[in-house]
C-alpha cells in the first residue's frame, strides 16, 4: 500500500483522514472529541484523525487506537491558576498575542491537513479559519463557545472585547454547527444531540475487585486536569468506612486503608472509575458530568461561581442527574465530610441509553463515506 509520510508519522494514503483541532482548556473538550472520533472509528474503521492540541497526547491513546498527534497551541481560553479559579488579566495578554490568527499559520496548517475530509473543531476558531482557506468543510462542536464565555466577563475586563468579536465570527465561519446538552446558548445548529461521554469499559465490580475496597461505599473525587490543591486529604481517613479515590493526583500512591491518590497516568480509565463509585464529587466540568450521566452515579457538584457554564451544567445535573452542589469553601474546608451519610443518600440512576456521540457519528458519516473529498461549501443540509 502506497504510504504517504505526515510529520514522521506513516499513514495509509487509501485510509480516511480528518483534522481535529482541540482547545487545551481543561481535558473535557478532548474526551469530547475522543467519544466523537470513537464512534466514528467504529463505524469507519479506516478513518485516521490527525489532532491538533497541546492535551496530553496520553489521553487520546486511553481511546483511540490509530491517530496522529501535532503539537500545536491552537487556542487559548482562559489561563487557569488553578483547577478552580481563572486569571482574566493573563487571558487577555495571552489573547492579544494570538488574535487575529496569524497568516502565516494558517498556510502552514493547510499544508498539513490538505488530505483531509473533515475538519472538526472543538472551539478551536483557529481550525475553522484554516479549513476554509483549505477548501475543507469545518465542523463547530460545542456546548459553549468562548465569546460567550468572555461575555459574562466583559463588564469587568473590557479588554476582552475585541476577542470576543473576531472569534465570534469564526465560528460564524462554520460550515456545520454541532450543540451537545447541557448547552449554554441555543442557536440555529445543524444538529442538537445528547451529552457526549466515552464508553464504560469494564464491568463495575471488576473494578471494584481491583481497587480493593471490599464492600465499602466508594466516593470518587475528581477535580479534572487543573493542579487543585485538597487541605483535606489527611482527614479522609477518620471516615474508615468509606473507600475514597482521588483522580488526576501528580502520583498514584495509597494513605492509610482507605484513600487511593491515582495519578493522571494511571492504568484506570476514568468512565470505568466513575461507574464503579457510590458517589462521585466533581467540579463542574464537562466531561465528568457526562460520564455520570452514562453511568446513573450520584453526583455532586463543585460550583465555580465565577464560569458561566458552571450555572448551566449545575442546572442539569440537579434536573436531570438528581444531584446537589456544594460551594468551593465548603468542599475544601471537608465541611461535609460529617453530613457524608446525607450526601450519599441519592439513588443511582439508569444508565444513558444515547450517548450523543454516536448521534455525531452517524450524522457525518454519509460526508465522511463520500468517494470525493468535500468542498468548502459544505454538504446539503
Amino acid at each position: 500500500m502506497t504510504l504517504a509520510i505526515i510529520e514522521d508519522k506513516r499513514v495509509p494514503l487509501a485510509m480516511k483522514e480528518i483534522a481535529c483541532f482541540i482547545t487545551p482548556h481543561g481535558f473535557g473538550h478532548a474526551t469530547r472529541m475522543t467519544a466523537i472520533l470513537e464512534a466514528l472509528q467504529s463505524k469507519i474503521p479506516d478513518l485516521h484523525p490527525h489532532l491538533f492540541t497541546t492535551v496530553p497526547e496520553s489521553l487520546f491513546a486511553e481511546t483511540l487506537k490509530d491517530f496522529s498527534y501535532h503539537p500545536l497551541q491552537c487556542d487559548i481560553g482562559l489561563v487557569q491558576k488553578n483547577g478552580l479559579v481563572a486569571d482574566l488579566e493573563q487571558t487577555i495578554s495571552r489573547l492579544q498575542e494570538f488574535l487575529p490568527f496569524q497568516d502565516a499559520l494558517v498556510r502552514e496548517l493547510v499544508g498539513k491537513i490538505g488530505g483531509c475530509r473533515l475538519v472538526l473543531c472543538d472551539i478551536a476558531g483557529l481550525g475553522i479559519a484554516v479549513a476554509r482557506e483549505a477548501g475543507i468543510v469545518s465542523v463547530l462542536i460545542e456546548n459553549f463557545t468562548w465569546d460567550w464565555i468572555y461575555q459574562a466577563y466583559l463588564p469587568q475586563h473590557p479588554g476582552l472585547l475585541a476577542a470576543i468579536d473576531y472569534l465570534k465570527s469564526q465560528y460564524q465561519g462554520a460550515d456545520i454547527h454541532i450543540q451537545s446538552e447541557p448547552v449554554c446558548a441555543r442557536s440555529s445548529a445543524h444538529l442538537l444531540c445528547s451529552p457526549i461521554f466515552r464508553r464504560i469499559r469494564r464491568q463495575r465490580s471488576d473494578v471494584r475487585n481491583d481497587l480493593g475496597c471490599q464492600n465499602r461505599r466508594v466516593i470518587l473525587i475528581s477535580m479534572g486536569g487543573g493542579d487543585i490543591e485538597l487541605p483535606f486529604i489527611s482527614r479522609l481517613s477518620t471516615v474508615p468506612d468509606t473507600f475514597f479515590i482521588l483522580a488526576s493526583q501528580q502520583q498514584s500512591t495509597t494513605l492509610g486503608a482507605n484513600v487511593l491518590l491515582l495519578s493522571r497516568h494511571s492504568s484506570y480509565y476514568h468512565p470505568d472509575l466513575i461507574n464503579a463509585a457510590d458517589l462521585v464529587i466533581c467540579k463542574s466540568g464537562y466531561s465528568t458530568v457526562a460520564e455520570c450521566y452514562q453511568a446513573g452515579v450520584p453526583l455532586i457538584t463543585v460550583g465555580r461561581t465565577t464560569f458561566p457554564e458552571s450555572a448551566v451544567l449545575e442546572r442539569f445535573t440537579t434536573t436531570a442527574m438528581n444531584s446537589q452542589s456544594l460551594s468551593q469553601e465548603y468542599f475544601l474546608s471537608a465541611g461535609w465530610l460529617p453530613v457524608l451519610d446525607q450526601l450519599c443518600s441519592g439513588q443511582r440512576l439508569s444508565p444513558a441509553s444515547i450517548n450523543g456521540a454516536d448521534t455525531v457519528a452517524s450524522y457525518l458519516f454519509p460526508i465522511l463515506s463520500a468517494n470525493e473529498h468535500p468542498s468548502g461549501q459544505g454538504p446539503a443540509l
